[in-house]
Order: C-alpha cells, then sequence, then structure tokens
C-alpha cells in the first residue's frame, strides 16, 4: 500500500509542475505553459472534447466591460489590431472580439472558439473574469503577478476544447495590466501564430499537392516549393516562373526568376524594386493596352529586412504594387535568395489581387507557400 501511495504523490507532484489541472468544473487534458516557452505535450483527455473552431487571426478577448473602458482596453487594441503591415487599406493584425464571463455562461459553445486572451485585474476580487483567473492558473502563478507583474502571463492549450489555446494576462491595478499587455505582446503573438500554422496550413492544402507543377518549376527554376494543387502555371520556361491562384475577384501570384549573382551590392531594396518591376513588365499586364506591373514606391515605402526564408539568407521587401495606366494595385512581398555557390540569385515575388476584399490572410497564406522553398 505504502508504495502506491508514494508513486500516487510523485505523480501528483509532477501534474502541478507541469499542468494547469482545472477548467472550474473538474479534471482535464488543459496543458499550461508560460509565453515565451516551448509548448509541453498534453496528457491524454478522459473525457472527449470538441475540437475548438474558428479561423486564423481571430481572438476572442475575455474580461470585464469595466476594464476595457480603462487603459487596459485600449492597449489591446493598439497592439492585437495594429496595422497589418503594407496594406493598400489598413487591415488589423488580429480580428477581435470582446466578451465577458456572462457571456460565456448564456452561449456555452462560445467557449469552443480557438485563441482567447482572458485579461483580469488582480486588485478587483470580485470581477467575474479575475475568480476565473484566479480558480484557471492556480495560487503559485497568482502569488508570483503580484510580486511581479511581467510574471502574471499564462498559456493553457486545449481547456474546453482540443486545438485551443487561451493566453492568461493579469496583474496588481489597470495601469500594470496594461504594462503587461506591452511587455507579453511580442511573446503571445508569436505563440499565437504557432497555434494558427496549422489552420493556415489546412486552409492552404485542403485540395492536396500540386506535386507535378512543382517538379516543373524546379526544372525550370532551380527552386523547389511546396504548391497546392488549386495553383496553375500562368508563364513558365527557363530561369521563370508565374503560378496563380484564381478564386473568382481574387487572385494569388506567385512569380520566381533566376538571375546571375556577382555580389552583395546586388541586395538591397533598390535592387528588390528593379528586379520585380522587371518582372511585372516582362510578364503581367491588364486589359488596358501598354499597362503592366510595377512597384509604387515615390508616394508609398517599400520595407527591407534580412530574413531566414527555410534555412535561406534572404532580403525581404515589402511595398504596394500597381498597374501602370489603369486602376489596379495590391500588397506584394519579394525575396532576393543569393547563392554565392552556384553564382546564382533567386528572385521570388507574391502578390494578391482582391479588390474591395480584405488581403491580409491571402498574403499570409502565400507567405506560407515560399517558406518551403528549397534551392536544389
Amino acid at each position: 500500500m505504502l508504495p502506491n501511495l508514494l508513486r500516487v504523490a510523485c505523480l501528483a507532484l509532477l501534474a502541478v509542475t507541469t499542468l494547469g489541472c482545472s477548467d472550474g468544473s473538474g479534471p482535464s487534458d488543459a496543458t499550461t505553459e508560460t509565453v515565451g516557452r516551448a509548448d509541453r505535450s498534453p496528457t491524454r483527455s478522459l473525457t472527449a472534447k470538441p475540437r475548438a473552431f474558428g479561423d486564423v487571426n481571430k481572438i476572442t478577448v475575455l474580461a470585464d466591460e469595466e476594464l476595457l473602458a480603462t487603459p487596459v482596453g485600449d492597449s489591446i487594441r493598439y497592439y492585437y489590431q495594429q496595422a497589418y503591415p503594407l496594406m493598400p487599406q489598413p487591415e488589423a493584425l488580429y480580428d477581435l472580439t470582446f466578451l465577458t464571463p456572462d457571456d460565456l455562461l448564456t452561449m456555452p459553445a462560445r467557449k469552443e472558439r480557438r485563441t482567447f486572451l482572458v485579461v483580469a485585474d488582480l486588485r478587483d476580487e470580485s470581477s467575474p473574469t479575475t475568480q476565473m483567473v484566479m480558480r484557471d492558473v492556480g495560487e503559485e502563478k497568482i502569488f508570483a503577478a503580484r510580486e511581479n507583474y511581467r510574471k502574471g502571463t499564462t498559456i493553457v492549450t486545449n481547456r474546453w476544447a482540443t486545438d485551443q489555446l487561451i493566453v492568461y494576462l493579469f496583474a496588481e491595478g489597470p495601469d500594470e495590466v496594461a504594462k503587461l499587455i506591452t511587455e507579453s505582446f511580442k511573446a503571445a503573438s508569436e505563440r499565437i501564430a504557432r497555434a494558427d500554422a496549422d489552420k493556415l496550413e489546412a486552409n492552404i492544402y485542403q485540395s492536396g499537392h500540386a506535386s507535378t507543377l512543382a517538379d516543373s518549376v524546379a526544372l525550370q527554376t532551380g527552386l523547389r516549393i511546396d504548391l497546392p494543387s488549386d495553383y496553375r502555371k500562368a508563364r513558365l520556361e527557363e530561369d521563370f516562373a508565374w503560378l496563380r491562384r484564381d478564386l473568382g475577384v481574387v487572385v494569388q501570384n506567385l512569380m520566381v526568376t533566376v538571375l546571375p549573382y556577382t555580389g552583395e551590392e546586388q541586395i538591397s531594396r533598390d535592387s528588390a524594386i528593379h528586379y520585380r518591376n522587371f518582372m511585372g513588365r516582362k510578364a503581367v499586364r491588364s486589359n488596358t493596352v501598354g499597362s503592366y506591373m510595377t512597384t509604387n514606391d515615390e508616394d508609398l515605402p517599400v520595407l527591407t529586412e534580412v530574413v531566414d526564408l527555410n534555412g535561406n539568407y534572404a532580403l525581404e521587401a515589402r511595398g504596394i504594387w500597381e498597374m501602370t495606366d489603369d486602376y489596379m494595385g495590391g500588397p506584394f512581398f519579394t525575396y532576393l535568395v543569393p547563392d554565392a555557390e552556384a553564382g546564382k540569385l533567386y528572385v521570388i515575388d507574391a502578390w494578391v489581387f482582391a479588390p474591395s476584399k480584405g488581403k491580409r490572410n491571402y498574403m499570409q497564406q502565400l507567405e506560407r507557400i515560399v517558406q518551403t522553398v528549397e534551392v536544389e
């Protein structure tokens, strides 16, 4: 009997240090993390849970209305609804829905949403949100938050539904909560992006993979890209490919060209603009005679950043494209990927045409596809 008791005690201690044990209604397979730390594998649930619903970039903010009327509400909107980079018309980084704990009680199905941001003021112990947070995250984390507001961050997965992510932010007083939102945003948004990745990939490849087209692109350009099956060849020849996906009025485009690489001076903002304009003039036309695609770098910025593209050094440029002599335009990103050993420069350009529609999700899909690039 004694060895069994010791075994149970050890298992209980392990669970306390690694898992969130309750959603307020008994045991669960919810898993806790600290913002910015790697995921831990969840335990198996004793009861079946529904699968969480909701698309990428959608966050349900759970907080008291009184707290949102303070600087806390302004901080949430400032960071989580900031503009997605370089769109023709402003689009928010995330789509936010605001609910209170009472809203979850009146419609329990709302608890099955994929991504929650739960924000609480620990000073207001009569608050339903604060009571929920104190119950959910445990006394140890509440104590740490009272000592240091930066510790008032916890992430729980699979609490009310599978594939669910809940980010808890809690501190003493509205000012400290607002400060915590600022301090935690980068790590929290990165964690949300990881949670969205599987959903994003499922949206992209729901129709399968275009293996034959990918082989043809690799043969002509030396780049292998994991293409969705609903992409088609618009133009394909030696050292150049233009691929597109037509969704009614929305068109996603991906162009690749291969040029001689002569040195680092080619890796610059001006080079990115020059090369994508070269491709646009070569291949992309509108119904207006003489019109072709170019980059608007006079009225609007083109931002650059050095990035890792699936293990390859690359310069990323983002901006707005438009058609000369026509009223068409949209967002683009371009990657310059040098291969000094082979003496080649790969230029990868992606752009969206979606008049009167949001473009953020379509651009993110293109980003995910381009991240699969391999230099052969």
